[in-house]
């Protein structure tokens, strides 16, 4: 599995929201469910997922298919601190086995502002499902 992470708002604003897309990169499908782990920074646990998104049913990637998860980073303007780094952790679907480690994620910027009102959504199969919760609460 390959994770990335693109600068969702438009080219001189601000970064506010960020897609983050896991590719299978294996040679078997592997299930995705739930929300992504997501620690910007130095935080001390991961950013809380987004309240009112429901839970999705876990659902399998083919080799080379795609999960997306949406990350709104400042949503609050409380305790705003600058992120230079960003790390990710699948879990496990349904909790059943440990979770894997966190991987670090390419930034898609040098840094960006973050603070309390962050939120992350569930992985979900197409790029608007994603982005739609996080950018309509901005």
């Amino acid at each position: 599995m390959s994770i990335s992470a693109t600068n969702y708002d438009a080219k001189g604003d601000p970064v506010r929201h960020i897609l983050l897309v896991a590719t299978n990169t294996g040679d078997n499908k592997c299930d995705v469910q739930n929300a992504p782990e997501v620690t910007l920074g130095d935080a001390k646990s991961p950013a809380p997922v987004l309240e009112g998104v429901a839970s999705e049913e876990p659902f399998s990637l083919a080799p080379g298919e795609k999960a997306y998860a949406g990350l709104l980073a400042t949503g609050g303007n409380m305790d705003t601190y600058d992120v230079k780094s960003m790390t990710l952790t699948l879990g496990s679907p349904g909790g059943e086995t440990k979770a894997e480690d966190p991987v670090n994620v390419s930034m898609p910027v040098a840094s960006f502002p973050a603070d309390d009102g962050q939120r992350v959504t569930n992985w979900a199969a197409t790029e608007g499902l994603a982005m739609r919760p996080v950018t309509s609460r901005s």
